[in-house]
């Protein structure tokens, strides 16, 4: 039977709560007045309906970018709109946001039960909806249960905080955010705190639940592998700036320059200086590729499942194993190629030790070009 919540959330964003960053920056200033660029004149629209995730390293802005959506921070430039709705000078509690920090935030000495009510019962406008206190009371029970069920604690709502794993508190504070029906979540980080294997599990309730309700959510982190699996988009981030946005799979597969692609995927490409020669790619002087580019020094990107080692007589590059590590149907070895440190990802059958010399070869999909300045060669 489906939830009388999942219907209410389901006809509420028919009406598309799309989010709109327009030229959005914040600048920091300390106490000798120097400022610092957080934010850069980000331009982004936010599908309704998706899970979006801001992604990239320490540092990059995109929690900066989430506060000044939620309206924890102001911006110095730039406009935020729900919709068609100009929220850049709304205080939070108007904005109709769901946020989930990190740390959970959830009060100790309070049940499940309370802690997901806290806000319907702090509500002003709650309060007057439901102006009858026993009316007041029977709604919140109603909501609470029904948001428990979408996030599955409702087994958990006599418990304590204290009584729960980190993954059952993370989505303690995924109810209290959704029980007010927000019209976007936002989500800061909220895998950090959790071990290798919560992480993995959380992060699919994460979307079960995101997917379950329909709603509008963006999801930071700086773990690509994160937000790889569970985003509808990904917007990377860099020094305030936005330097891709799309389909996790095809920002993979088509970054649009060497940051992009040395930041996504684990292990990370391999990035080599290579030369370009009446009308072949060089590396480590031996021909790896016939490209149609003028003569010069450009990056070569490759990942690390782009080697394949040698068939007999093959020609290829002998190459040193310095380190070899079986990884399930995979071999991961390391190598020196063109004095850069490399990785190969490379089928187990192959019989390969630490200290072989083995001859590789590239597959020529997996394989980018860039400029020295990093941007990205389409035709090549």
């Amino acid at each position: 039977m489906e939830l009388s919540y999942s219907k209410r959330v389901k006809s509420r964003y028919d009406i598309y709560m799309e989010i709109k960053l327009k030229n959005l920056t914040k600048v920091f200033s300390n106490k000798e007045k120097v400022e610092t660029v957080a934010v850069d004149k980000l331009n982004v629209t936010i599908p309704s309906g998706h899970l979006v995730g801001l992604l990239g390293p320490s540092g990059c802005g995109k929690s900066t970018t989430l506060f000044m959506i939620a309206g924890l921070l102001e911006p110095s430039e730039g406009k935020i709109f729900f919709g068609d709705e100009n929220v850049t000078e709304l205080p939070p509690e108007k904005r109709g946001i769901g946020l989930v920090f990190q740390n959970y935030a959830l009060y100790p000495h309070m049940t499940v039960f309370e802690n997901i009510s806290f806000p319907l019962r702090n509500s002003k406008s709650f309060r007057l909806t439901y102006p009858n206190a026993k009316n007041r009371r029977n709604q919140i029970e109603k909501i609470v249960k029904e948001t428990a069920e979408v996030v599955a604690i409702q087994d958990l709502l006599n418990r304590k905080p204290g009584q729960l794993s980190g993954g059952q508190q993370q989505r303690v504070a995924i109810a209290r955010a959704l029980a007010k029906k927000p019209k976007v979540l936002l989500l800061d980080e909220p895998l950090s705190n959790l071990d290798a294997r919560l992480r993995i599990q959380t992060r699919e309730e994460i979307r079960r639940i995101q997917q379950k309700t329909g709603i509008t959510t963006i999801f930071v982190t700086h773990d690509q592998e994160e937000a790889m699996s569970i985003t509808d988009e990904i917007v990377v981030m860099k020094e305030g700036e936005i330097q891709q946005v799309g389909e996790p799979q095809a920002t993979y597969n088509h970054p649009d320059n060497a940051f992009v692609a040395k930041f996504l995927g684990n292990p990370p490409i391999n990035l080599f200086d290579s030369e370009v020669k009446d009308g072949y790619l060089y590396i480590n002087n031996e021909k790896a590729l016939k490209v149609t580019l003028p003569d010069g020094v450009i990056q070569t990107g490759i990942r690390p499942e782009s080697f394949r080692i040698c068939k007999e007589n093959e020609q290829g590059f002998d190459v040193k194993v310095d380190f070899k590590s079986t990884i399930g149907r995979d071999i991961l070895i390391r190598f020196n190629l063109n004095d850069v440190y490399s990785k190969a990802l490379v089928e187990s059958d192959n019989h390969i030790n630490k200290g072989d010399t083995v001859k590789i070869k590239l597959k020529p999909n997996g394989i980018h070009l860039f400029e020295k300045n990093g941007e990205r060669i389409e035709k090549w």
